[in-house]
């Protein structure tokens, strides 16, 4: 009787929002939960994401994101042309270096940091699949 409340129990917890699957979550299906939490039911450091997912495509598919801006100075005329930096995956703020989690969440909805600071919509950023 026990065991047979332990598993409804069980089963009713994985049925909560909390725990259900994500869009990402989808994309790991098939993964045993040790592959990402090796140090038990935490969220996983940026350095076990990088042993599948490479850094460097990463950043390619997401430089899109950056783009040109220029300013003219009204006192010189002069026009001076810089890139943008807002690529999420290698910023002016973090570089490289911003943990995964940070936006990417795996048994919730994945949010996005930087409209923590700034107004993402011109950028066409949105919350990461």
């Amino acid at each position: 009787m026990k065991k047979h409340l332990l598993t409804a129990a069980f089963a009713a917890l994985l049925l909560t929002p909390t725990f259900q699957a994500s869009a990402v979550d989808l994309k790991h299906k098939g993964f045993e939960c040790s592959t990402c939490h090796a140090k038990g039911f935490t969220a996983p450091d940026r350095s076990t994401c990088l042993t599948c997912h490479k850094s460097d495509d990463i950043v390619k598919a997401t430089e899109h994101f950056n783009f040109t801006t220029s300013f003219t100075n009204p006192v010189t005329g002069e026009t001076k042309t810089s890139i943008a930096p807002v690529n999420p995956h290698d910023n002016f703020h973090f570089g490289r270096d911003d943990q995964c989690v940070n936006c990417h969440k795996e048994h919730k909805p994945s949010t996005t940091t930087c409209q923590t600071c700034h107004d993402i919509e011109p950028w066409g950023l949105k919350a990461p699949r």
